[in-house]
């Protein structure tokens, strides 16, 4: 059944209000048109009708650059939030997806804290749905390592990272117990959680496992973070966690797999493109070498490295250090 025009427009004055109220830096013109997908002059248009209501609501948010930004006082449409079993479900299903204990029992301590905003009329309906949802989807057997993150380590390394401090801990390095110090710059989550920080005593970036780090303390010792570092760029370079100079790798996969190709996510820098004669190209730019290989040998057969040369060899060896090794007795 197709909305009538009016209500559309109640129900994007709704969606803009609450956008209002959850945005911490505050919308702006373009923000406002961009979202609705809208000319400027109905974006000012939708802007004024939300002024007009919540006169006494709006506050202007300082911005350094030319633009206005505005949000709504903190609470102010509280009451129009609601969430629904779906909403929980997913919430659930992200609990799933985690392979921490610690994580789980937060991420548990977050849906009761969500659940107690629900109104006490629709609990037991509310319950119901989830359960039914639940029961409706499941997981496949995975195969993951457990981890346990101590929940003292994961906030002291939070409030170093916020507050710039530099910090020391114990480290196990090749049996040897070592008094590690860095300047912390962010966690990376793969198959276990990474610390990533700069050493000052190797004068490098380096990774550290989070369960692994013991008696950490937090300095009363500030230190200035690398302005060129970037999280995102650092995790770009690498494939998993392992970080090395990136390269220009090139791949081909055969057609009988072409749809699983075009819908997986291999790198974040991949460009996909289908031959003519229906296999499937894919190229990123990536270190991690070992890690790449580990990833291709789930491929099997359907797929060939087309470029660098010396990644193709260094996987030529991979499989055949793995055969040699099924071989020896």
């Amino acid at each position: 059944m197709r909305v009538p025009s009016r209500l559309r427009k109640a129900e994007e004055i709704i969606e803009l209000a609450i956008m209002f109220q959850n945005s911490f830096r505050g919308l702006c013109i373009d923000d406002i048109k961009e979202h609705f997908e809208c000319s400027r002059r109905s974006a000012e248009r939708m802007k004024k009708v939300l002024f007009d209501i919540f006169a006494d609501k709006i506050e202007e948010v300082p911005t350094f650059d030319k633009k206005k930004r505005w949000r709504f006082i903190k609470g102010t449409m509280n009451s129009l939030i609601t969430f629904n079993a779906v909403d929980f479900a997913n919430l659930e299903y992200l609990k799933g997806l985690s392979n921490d204990s610690t994580r789980k029992l937060e991420l548990d301590e977050l849906i009761a804290k969500i659940k107690a905003l629900t109104p006490q009329k629709n609990a037991r309906a509310l319950e119901t749905d989830i359960d039914a949802i639940m029961e409706s989807e499941g997981f496949a057997v995975r195969q993951y390592p457990k981890i346990k993150t101590d929940r003292k380590t994961m906030e002291l390394l939070r409030n170093s990272m916020l507050s710039f401090k530099k910090i020391r801990f114990s480290y196990d390095i090749d049996g040897k117990t070592k008094t590690i110090t860095l300047n912390p710059y962010g966690i990376i989550i793969a198959d276990k959680y990474y610390l990533v920080g700069y050493n000052d005593y190797v004068s490098d970036l380096r990774l550290y496992k989070i369960d692994k780090i013991r008696d950490l303390t937090v300095l009363d010792e500030y230190f200035e973070k690398d302005e060129k570092f970037s999280l995102t760029e650092y995790c770009n370079n690498s494939f998993g966690i392992y970080h090395e100079t990136p390269t220009d790798i090139t791949l081909e996969f055969d057609k009988s797999v072409s749809d699983d190709v075009l819908n997986y996510h291999f790198h974040p820098t991949q460009k996909i493109k289908e031959s003519d004669n229906g296999n499937i190209q894919v190229k990123f730019t990536s270190g991690g070498t070992y890690a790449i290989c580990q990833e291709l040998f789930k491929w099997g057969t359907s797929v060939k490295i087309k470029k660098p040369k010396f990644f193709k060899e260094y996987y030529i060896k991979y499989l055949s250090d793995v055969l040699n090794n099924q071989n020896n007795p």
